[in-house]
């Protein structure tokens, strides 16, 4: 490859150019490589992204790249030639068998002597590293390590515009679902309303007082959940546009949670609601009405999940300046791989047993809640044995 200023960036475009073909990561990363070997000639590259104190590999091509770090790898960042990396300067290695980082001896046992790393810059913000490896010892030219630092940052931008698409279209993705699932929640209601009032208008003088009781509890359980399903969607829609208000008083913590605890156990009969809380809950600064809502998604969760017969059981404690409320039931269990969707939007968890009726908007909102009080609404669940869910408030000064 030539040093030129010209020839430096035109090899740049045509990788650029490779890497701008498509939208699906593996087709993407492999083309651009398939070009850089055209214009960087290479025994072994990968490309390499952080994420918190771990980094992931999503890409290699050369010596190794079935076997040795391959893509999805996850290692540590600490100590590693990434970690360099990331104080943004390019990185020329001329002896692997230096042994200057933990990783080279797997790299030197697969003939590789030289590397050069080139951090990906989103701006002055390192998110990884583009690294490219040879046989020969001190093998690469001023050229190529200038081509290889200007890719760097053209990777990076290219890294942040795969990963725009692919949350895009996870997030289209469960729109579609939303919508879909919203259609039956509204659908299902209605359809019970609508029959309970025609029965009612058209079979006034034939039923009894009693069956004329039943469609009217049925008619006002339904609204009821129609009603929650609307709010719920509503209050997504203010999360969004940051027009979900708040008013913030003293609330009187164990008030509220007894109000809760009695409300969610006159709703139904079958699934016992009990509080084991200390002799004095402190007050804390919030909104009544939104910890309400919060206190009352998660008992009415519980009960969801919870058999004929089993305790739904509400307990608290105070320690470090955080009160903290646990809901705890005797449920099915969330697998440790869906602890976090459940509080996405759209998310809902897959769980054993039938299907449960809901949006999977309410954990989001709750937690949303929470975390606008200066708290965390988090969970505690193994499939099989139950699930607990803490809502931590930080106490005044």
């Amino acid at each position: 490859m030539s040093d030129r200023p010209v020839d430096v960036l035109e090899a740049a475009n045509r990788c650029v150019r490779a890497l701008a073909s498509s939208l699906e990561i593996e087709t993407a990363f492999g083309a651009f490589i398939a070009e850089l070997q055209n214009v960087v000639p290479f025994d072994r590259t990968a490309i390499v992204l952080v994420d918190d104190e771990l980094a992931t590999t999503i890409a290699t091509a050369g010596h190794g790249a079935v076997d040795v770090f391959p893509p999805g790898s996850v290692g540590p960042l600490r100590g590693s030639v990434l970690e360099r990396a990331l104080n943004g300067d390019i990185v020329v290695r001329r002896e692997l068998g230096d042994a200057e980082y933990p990783e080279d001896a797997t790299l030197v046992a697969l003939g590789l002597h030289s590397e050069l790393v080139a951090p990906l810059l989103l701006g002055d913000r390192p998110i990884g590293m583009l690294s490219l490896s040879r046989e020969a010892a001190d093998a690469f030219t001023p050229g190529e390590v200038e081509l290889v630092a200007l890719l760097g940052r053209l990777v990076a931008n290219a890294v942040q515009n795969i990963r725009a698409y692919e949350e895009l279209r996870r997030l289209s993705a469960l729109r579609a679902d939303f919508v879909s699932l919203v259609s039956h929640e509204l659908r299902s209601p209605m359809t019970s309303v609508i029959g309970a009032a025609q029965t009612l208008r058209e079979r006034a003088n034939e039923i009894t007082p009693e069956q004329r009781d039943a469609l009217l509890g049925l008619i006002f359980s339904e609204t009821s959940r129609l009603a929650v399903l609307v709010g719920d969607v509503l209050d997504t829609s203010r999360l969004d546009a940051g027009t979900f208000s708040f008013t913030f008083t003293d609330v009187d913590l164990a008030a509220l949670v007894a109000e809760a605890v009695a409300t969610a156990a006159a709703r139904q009969t079958e699934v016992g609601v009990r509080t084991e809380l200390p002799a004095a809950l402190p007050h804390v600064h919030g909104d009544r009405e939104r910890l309400r809502q919060v206190l009352t998604n998660l008992l009415e969760n519980a009960v969801k999940y919870s058999a004929p017969g089993d305790d739904v059981v509400v307990s608290a404690d105070t320690g470090e300046g955080i009160v903290r409320v646990h809901v705890t039931d005797s449920g099915p269990g969330i697998p440790e791989d869906q602890q976090e969707l459940i509080f996405e939007k759209f998310g809902r968890a897959t769980i054993a047993g039938s299907p449960k009726p809901g949006t999977g908007l309410g954990l989001f909102i709750a937690r949303s809640i929470a975390e606008a009080h200066g708290g965390t609404l988090v969970v505690d669940s193994r499939p099989g044995a139950g699930a607990t869910f803490t809502l931590a408030l930080p106490l005044r000064p």
